[in-house]
């Protein structure tokens, strides 16, 4: 492909099927009465200028029906300006909030994602081999892992990985959590505070680090308080999970805990039906629950679930700095932890 110095390539100063010729950056400036640069920036919704300017250019460019050729200014700008995202629990209300933010923040940069489903976790080196051959400017990952070799694999491409919600020990990959240890911690001493002393946990699987660190900080603090009998019930990070989970702690135990807290407040909720609708059990007068990520059904008057809330706009904030930073980051460390508040609600 031929590329010129306005970054148009043959693409846009070619001839269509029909002979019409495409217009160019240059037709748009002209119409405009601005610079080729100012034309360029135009189009960059990062870049600083008069709104009346840019809607200037934008409107000659309509009426030239011309739009900037994306592959060409990337060859030259040696960016794609494109961020991968990869997510498996697309069904998770909290993921769902995570991609709009991010989305709208790269966007309003001058960036876009491309974003890509992960169906099967044995289909992660696939994916990564695929996503490596967009030249993408970074990758994020959410709710899944990558094995050491694949992290490997993406340091030697130079691109920047960047672990949501996740983390791993492996030099050059980036994570940013919410200190999920502390606030199972934080947990257990909200519970007892409140009177409760017997416990359990529902959810989650111990490959996850985000239900492994919960769970860790719950039972800790609760033996470090002299309670060393916390049953713990694993689910998968879903509402139907949270029934079960329920059920099977019921059948275990044979009486329900004074408190309970969930991985989630998808598997709360679940939890929180099952005893209600189920067993008849009043909340929290039965038996006391706490969910994790405040996400909107969480304020339901049906449910009113007391959860912790993570700081999503400062953890995207962080996310952007480790993907886009011209910088290597110079911590000593790969993960970057934020603190978890308490919402209070209904439930406990």
């Amino acid at each position: 492909m031929k590329i010129s110095d306005s970054g148009d390539s043959i693409l846009n100063t070619g001839k269509r099927a029909n002979g019409r010729g495409h217009n160019t950056s240059i037709d748009v400036a002209k119409l405009a009465g601005v610079s080729q640069a100012t034309v360029s920036r135009a189009f960059n919704p990062a870049s600083k200028m008069n709104p009346s300017t840019r809607q200037r250019v934008l409107d000659a460019a309509s009426a030239l029906k011309y739009a900037p050729d994306a592959i060409a200014r990337s060859l030259i700008s040696n960016s794609t300006n494109i961020v991968a995202v990869i997510m498996q629990n697309t069904t998770n209300p909290f993921y769902a909030t995570v991609l709009s933010k991010l989305s709208i923040r790269l966007r309003s940069m001058g960036k876009q994602i491309l974003f890509f489903y992960l169906d099967d976790e044995g289909h992660m080196k696939d994916l990564i081999h695929q996503i490596l051959q967009y030249r993408v400017d970074g990758i994020l990952i959410t709710s899944v892992t990558l094995t050491s070799d694949l992290a490997d694999t993406c340091v030697d491409f130079g691109v920047p990985v960047v672990l949501f919600n996740r983390y791993m020990n492996t030099p050059g990959i980036q994570a940013v959590c919410c200190d999920n240890v502390q606030a199972g911690r934080d947990c257990a001493d909200y519970f007892f505070m409140k009177g409760y002393r017997s416990f359990a946990f529902i959810g989650g699987h111990d490959e996850a680090s985000t239900s492994h660190d919960r769970r860790r900080g719950f039972v800790s603090r609760l033996e470090e308080r002299g309670i060393h009998d916390c049953p713990v019930i694993n689910t998968p990070f879903t509402y139907e999970g949270g029934r079960e989970g329920f059920r099977r702690l019921l059948e275990q135990e044979g009486t329900c805990p004074k408190a309970l807290f969930c991985v989630s407040d998808l598997v709360c909720a679940g939890v929180l039906d099952c005893a209600r609708s189920e067993y008849g059990l009043r909340v929290p007068e039965d038996a006391a629950v706490i969910g994790f990520d405040d996400i909107e059904l969480a304020s339901y008057s049906a449910y009113s679930i007391t959860s912790f809330v993570q700081p999503m706009d400062s953890m995207i904030d962080r996310v952007l700095d480790l993907l886009l930073s011209e910088k290597q980051p110079s911590e000593s460390t790969n993960l970057t932890l934020f603190p978890c508040t308490l919402k209070t609600r209904g439930t406990a």
